[in-house]
């Protein structure tokens, strides 16, 4: 007994085994994660170094470099890169794929603590976190109070953020805005050379006598004491009360040498939310964490926080959790929408309810046993996996509508519904196990890449090959068995003018097309001809540069970032007020919802998170509302360099950041020599200020700003009796300060440990020669710095940015309306005709796309090539699978020119409609040529065989055309969040289907007649 007459015979049994499949698919649906894109970004783990005072070159020298060489060596090194920054270092190393980020975290960990000793002593102790440090973070809060700034950055600092940091998925948090405590001890040089002391002479002794100190225990027959020492200070007026012995022997109290007093540190983070004073704070997820869950976790605790500090006001500026939510809704609502249409279609077509709720059924059953096969796999709903769904809506008609219209026939024929029920499926079988296996091939290619395109798609490919062999189980089981029940009493046709329209139509499509057919296959050539110059010119098209190409659809996400740029040595101060001009500004564009304003750790630039109201809900998008902006940058700032980025977090295996936001044209520059890598950027820049269709053009290069450079004599520090290391120690604190412990508990500072920073009073504003009489130790008393060390002027750095331990200089831009690879293919014919004098690649959306074209080429020629393999096995032929191959070309003739006539380019999305379309046009020629073989089995002439098969397998041909192009209307019209990356796709497909079922009613018959003739014993 096969399974489709045991399924007839047993309605109870199969209907049992499909409804614990369902309960299986549900329990699973309530499983399944859910995030934006598959993972596919490769994990990182970041260390990030202090070093307070220290310059640029400095920190290179003695943190950044001894801290690559060592990661360089740890499990799963893919590739180190590092920013260097006045006072900090930022490395950050990306791992394979199949890196575990928290075991390489601990290795990280150990490996930066063997150098420990190495590293200089000042440094802020190390921090290995999991993620990449100049990645984009996936939340922005900004919290207000009715105090002062230092009391909310004091709560900020010690509570909020604390508590944030313990939801799960959360890497790190940073903050910014507001205003610092410190008990600041504030130094008269000249009352100290009176005195022949120095900075670290007063260090030292703010820390003797700061102590709390255990002696153990004391024991007596009835209880145990514990001994200790608490000389810990309690204010900072007792600070000022302490001894410090002099050059001369004799004691004098810490005020006689200094002011001490409780503060606010200097205002170098300004912060705002929509115009009024904030701090502001930013998450990161760990990497490899769900976005979606993070998120979650970290919302949850803002409500408690709410709650337990109603006082607060927590303001979510941005959010990229919505982003994905508001996508993958409109993604389950696009695949409803495709649902119903289809429906409509189907009722239409099969003459009345109960064919429609059969297939119906059917498709419903089929996504939801999909559910349990993709949580066993430990797959996500996301944007691919559920656009996989979307496209299976008209696969899954496919399979159930070709074996009902067969049974259909055999009814009108005068079968029992029983037996036409099973002579109908038995007569399609071969060719609905040929369309389903189709459609597998075709995506197993994709499924099974290594590369990272190859895990994008993975879970799209792996989707719609799961709803397809279900849907090819239900088509031999479900299908057969509902229609036996359902037409038992035979098929009453409804009755009605609509109805009858639709008879007559039906009856006159076939009749005109039996005609036209007649006439192609009197004038093959010319036919072939006609369809090969339609091929010619829409493939001609691409490379034309009529139809543009492009790494990835751009989206409107409702975010927008703008980084702005002062020349070099304005202040924080100067750099808040240009903010506050755009404070102004923005505040009266009305679809902005709320923007961050700050000033970010490199004082001369200042950062702004915008966010905007849902799509729906303004009436300019994202890209209108940039440009308004640049506009009015242009007029009202002067020289200040202001760049607007679209936050596309859609666009995956682009690198990004705080300040390097995705851009799609990023160039990096290498060599050793900084000078001619600076040198070398400006030809590049102005290379592409000469290219049309690039703006926002930006540098990682800045101008370096002005410093004293101190250079010891090492002759002079003989002479007089001292070491460098009393220099450092003396200069080291002298400006920036130094950290001298912390006035524990408090209490003007809500309970928490306040910094005690030692320097020089009105260090701020020290010149040359304020520099050079600072006090060193030496044998004989204090000598000046100027007398054993040189101080001049001179140009350092802002930032150093290296890859693989090479100096770099990234370049990059937005585009206007200029197709990507349009412009790549300028830029790069202009640098080879520039003659460069340092190496350079293309990064960020340019590799991505070179690579990922390539590789979509390579699976959409392993797709056919594995069809015919499968066809031929099938069909024991060489040539029949052959003729089914023409399909492919008769569709991108229709793809090509809907991608044209809709203003969509050719990208990664509408390369997967191409390889989509591929497997779907192929069914409509397997249909005809099955069916063309069985008549010629059963006695008819090649010609008769190919005329009735197209007359009779019209109907389905077109149905199925016809619901998978309804059903991809809603993806190809839609206008929501998430829609722009499916729209170019689903237009791929419709356009494809289109043109495909046209001509391969026409053009199949042609080539195998021709087949036929020539060598009759091969099909």
């Amino acid at each position: 007994m096969n399974i489709t007459r045991f399924s007839i015979k047993r309605p109870i049994g199969i209907s049992m085994i499909f409804a614990l499949i369902v309960v299986l698919g549900i329990f699973s649906f309530f499983r399944i994660g859910v995030e934006l894109l598959p993972e596919v970004d490769s994990p990182y783990i970041s260390v990030i170094v202090s070093y307070p005072g220290a310059s640029t070159e400095s920190v290179e020298q003695q943190v950044t470099k001894p801290i690559e060489d060592v990661l360089s060596s740890i499990s799963h090194f893919k590739q180190v890169r590092s920013a260097t920054r006045p006072g900090r270092a930022e490395i950050f190393v990306e791992l394979d794929s199949n890196a575990d980020a928290d075991l390489v975290a601990i290795e990280a960990t150990k490996k930066v603590s063997s150098i420990r000793k190495e590293l200089p002593d000042d440094i802020d102790e190390p921090v290995v976190i999991k993620r990449s440090s100049d990645e984009y973070p996936i939340m922005e809060i900004a919290v207000t109070a009715p105090f002062d700034a230092s009391d909310i950055y004091s709560m900020a600092e010690n509570t909020f953020s604390e508590r944030l940091q313990q939801a799960a998925g959360v890497a790190d948090i940073e903050l910014s805005g507001g205003r610092e405590k410190e008990i600041a001890v504030d130094v008269d040089k000249e009352r100290l050379n009176y005195y022949g002391l120095t900075l670290k002479d007063i260090i030292q002794a703010i820390k003797d006598e700061n102590v709390l100190v255990s002696s153990g225990s004391v024991y007596s027959d009835v209880k145990q004491t514990t001994v200790r020492l608490n000389a810990q200070y309690l204010s900072a007026e007792e600070i000022g009360t302490i001894q410090i012995k002099a050059a001369n022997g004799l004691y004098i109290e810490l005020q006689d040498v200094a002011t001490v007093q409780a503060r606010d540190k200097r205002a170098v983070k300004y912060s705002r939310v929509d115009g009024n004073d904030a701090v502001a704070i930013e998450v990161y997820k760990a990497s490899g964490a769900n976005i979606v869950d993070a998120a979650d976790s970290v919302l949850l605790q803002l409500e408690k926080l709410k709650i337990e500090y109603p006082d607060y006001i927590f303001t979510v500026v941005y959010d990229q959790s919505d982003f994905v939510r508001n996508s993958l809704k409109n993604t389950f609502y696009t695949l409803m929408e495709g649902l119903f249409t289809t429906g409509l279609v189907l009722y239409l077509f099969l003459r009345g309810w109960k064919s429609s709720a059969a297939v119906m059924i059917a498709i419903p059953v089929s996504l939801i046993a999909t559910f349990f096969l993709m949580y066993l796999s430990g797959f996500t709903f996301n944007m691919m996996s559920l656009m996989g769904m979307a496209l299976c809506i008209g696969i899954l008609v496919d399979d159930s509508i070709v074996v009902l219209e067969n049974i259909h026939r055999y009814i009108d024929e005068g079968y029992p519904a029983d037996e036409a029920a099973e002579l109908g499926r038995n007569e399609i079988g071969m060719a609905a196990i040929a369309m389903t296996l189709c459609d597998i091939v075709v995506f197993l290619p994709i499924a099974f890449m290594e590369s990272s395109t190859g895990q994008f798609f993975k879970q799209f490919g792996l989707t719609i090959v799961f709803a397809t062999l279900m849907s090819l189980i239900v088509s031999f089981t479900l299908t057969p068995m509902m229609a036996s029940k359902f037409y038992a009493r035979g098929i009453k046709l409804p009755k009605g003018k609509i109805w009858d329209f639709l008879d007559k139509a039906e009856i006159n499509t076939i009749l005109t097309y039996e005609k036209i057919l007649k006439k192609c296959l009197l004038h093959p050539k010319k036919v072939l001809v006609t369809v090969g110059i339609f091929f010619i010119v829409a493939v001609l098209l691409v490379p034309m540069g009529i139809v543009g190409s492009e790494y990835m659809p751009r989206t409107d996400e409702s975010a927008i970032q703008v980084n702005i740029e002062l020349p070099i040595g304005y202040n924080a101060e100067q750099t808040n007020e240009v903010l506050l001009l755009f404070d102004d500004y923005l505040l009266n564009i009305p679809e902005i919802e709320h923007h961050l304003s700050n000033v970010t750790t490199t004082e001369s630039n200042g950062k702004i998170s915008i966010s905007l109201y849902n799509r729906r809900e303004r009436s300019k998008d994202v890209w209108q509302i940039s440009d308004d902006i640049r506009t009015f940058a242009k007029t009202n700032l002067g020289d200040v360099k202001v760049r607007v980025n679209e936050i596309q977090s859609s666009v995956t295996g682009v690198s990004g950041g705080k300040t390097l936001v995705r851009s799609p044209i990023q160039i990096e520059l290498k060599g050793s020599d900084m000078s001619l890598l600076i040198k070398e950027s400006e030809k590049v820049q102005k290379i592409f200020q000469e290219t049309a269709g690039i703006k926002d053009i930006k540098s990682s290069y800045t101008e370096g700003v002005p410093e004293l450079k101190v250079t010891a004599d090492r002759d002079k520090l003989k002479f007089y009796g001292t070491t460098l290391a009393n220099v450092v120690k003396s200069f080291s604190a002298a400006v920036s300060g130094k950290n001298a412990g912390v006035l524990a508990n408090d209490p003007n500072n809500r309970g928490h440990d306040t910094d005690i920073t030692v320097k020089f009073s009105g260090s701020d504003g020290f010149f040359i020669n304020d520099i050079k009489s600072i006090p060193v130790p030496a044998e004989n008393g204090n000598v000046y710095l100027g007398d054993i060390a040189n101080v001049e002027e001179s140009i350092g750095p802002i930032t150093i940015r290296r890859v693989n331990k090479e100096r770099i200089i990234n370049i990059q831009s937005n585009l206007t309306d200029r197709p990507l690879n349009e412009v790549l293919q300028e830029l790069k014919s202009k640098l080879e005709q520039s003659d460069l004098q340092c190496t350079y690649e293309f990064t960020g959306q340019a590799t991505s796309m070179n690579d990922s074209f390539k590789e979509m080429a390579m699976a959409l020629s392993m797709s056919l090539l594995l069809i015919y393999l499968l066809l031929a096995v099938l069909y024991e032929s060489i040539f029949t699978p052959l003729i089914r191959m023409f399909s492919l070309p008769l569709g991108i003739i229709g793809a090509i020119v809907c991608l044209l006539l809709t203003g969509n380019t050719i990208n990664l999305y509408s390369l997967i409609g191409i390889l989509v379309m591929d497997g779907l046009v192929a069914k409509n020629g397997t249909l005809l040529l099955d069916y063309t073989l069985t008549l010629m089995h059963q006695g008819k002439n090649a010609l008769e065989a190919v005329i009735e098969a197209g007359k009779v397998r019209l109907k389905p041909i077109f149905m199925t055309a016809l619901t998978m192009v309804v059903g991809m209307l809603p993806t190809a019209l839609a206008m929501t969040e998430g829609s722009e990356t499916r729209v170019s796709m689903a237009w791929v497909i419709i356009g494809g289907m289109i043109t495909s079922t046209v001509f391969t009613l026409i053009v199949i018959p042609i080539i195998f007649l021709w087949i036929q003739k020539h060598y009759p014993n091969k099909i």
